[in-house]
């Protein structure tokens, strides 16, 4: 119960400073910069280098990248039966194919299911939605959204390369991974999982900051969004879990929590790095606005009910 009140005040705390003016306006971005250079890294060097690697881990890191492309179809899809325009489909994919398995998503594991499953988080992260917004999430922006963003708007692939090889978990996993025989020291156990405690409170307190409730319109592509993100997703990848592995849910299955956090991270709410990305290129500023505004406190219920079923 602990990590939930911490989550709820903190995100509560980040919206109230932001609408009381306390903190500059670009105190969101400053806080987000501290969990991805500092307090990420932390946990990724300290829970990766203890990792355990099991065949499910390969289904954790592809569920993100498979749920991208399955989302683009059925947004594709539907944005055709309501009319949506081509704009809002890229922006639905792009929020409601990717979800906030970062800033969201490990602090949810460790609140419903312990620091021990952070690890499975952090693959699900880095090789999983990371790496999909990287290259799947660029390429649907530089190529779908060229009319939107300019003719001169091409892909870059040694750019979106070197994105990838200099975000700081990213070159962090890449040293645990080397270092993976070589024990730590208590001290720099100790300091690492200090720093990486941090992740939870500032984190939230950042989400809480950046998000935004403004009047908006398009209800349909808002709705549809979200029950694709929170509802449909989890749905999808529970249901492939099952016939991967159909005792997924028994306790004496060695690999049953890996599937069963992949499952909960499924579920999380649009990721806020794809929302700023749209944000940058001018893509449905207000719909991105919303699904973020609305999609975050509404998954702390979704994220209990399903986290309830998975225990």
């Amino acid at each position: 119960m602990a990590p939930l009140i911490l989550i709820a005040i903190a995100l509560i705390a980040g919206y109230l400073l932001r609408r009381a003016e306390l903190l500059p306006d670009q105190s969101g971005k400053a806080l987000s910069g501290y969990v991805i250079y500092v307090a990420l890294p932390a946990l990724v060097l300290l829970h990766v280098h203890e990792l355990t690697f099991v065949p499910g881990l390969l289904f954790s890191a592809l569920m993100p990248h498979a749920i991208f492309w399955i989302a683009f179809a059925f947004f594709s899809v539907a944005g055709r039966l309501l009319h949506l325009r081509p704009t809002q489909v890229i922006a639905l994919t792009l929020l409601g194919g990717l979800g906030n398995t970062s800033f969201v998503g490990l602090p949810m594991i460790e609140a419903f299911f312990g620091p021990s499953h952070l690890s499975t988080g952090i693959v699900i992260d880095q090789a999983g939605s990371f790496l999909c917004l990287s290259t799947s999430g660029l390429l649907l922006l530089m190529t779908r959204a060229r009319p939107t963003i300019g003719s001169e708007a091409s892909v870059d692939w040694k750019e979106m390369g070197r994105r990838i090889v200099r975000f700081p978990p990213f070159i962090a996993l890449a040293i645990a991974l080397l270092l993976r025989a070589i024990p730590y020291p208590p001290l720099a156990l100790e300091v690492l999982d200090r720093i990486g405690s941090t992740l939870t409170p500032v984190a939230m307190v950042a989400v809480g900051f950046q998000l935004q409730f403004q009047g908006f319109n398009g209800r349909r592509g808002l709705l549809l969004g979200l029950l694709f993100r929170l509802i449909i997703a989890p749905v999808l990848v529970g249901c492939c879990a099952f016939l991967i592995h159909s005792e997924y849910l028994l306790a004496h299955n060695p690999e049953h929590w890996i599937l069963r956090i992949t499952v909960f991270e499924a579920a999380m709410p649009p990721m806020i790095t794809a929302g700023i990305l749209c944000m940058q290129y001018d893509l449905e500023s207000k719909l991105v606005g919303m699904m973020l505004g609305i999609g975050i406190p509404t998954s702390l219920l979704t994220l209990w009910i399903l986290a309830s079923f998975l225990t």
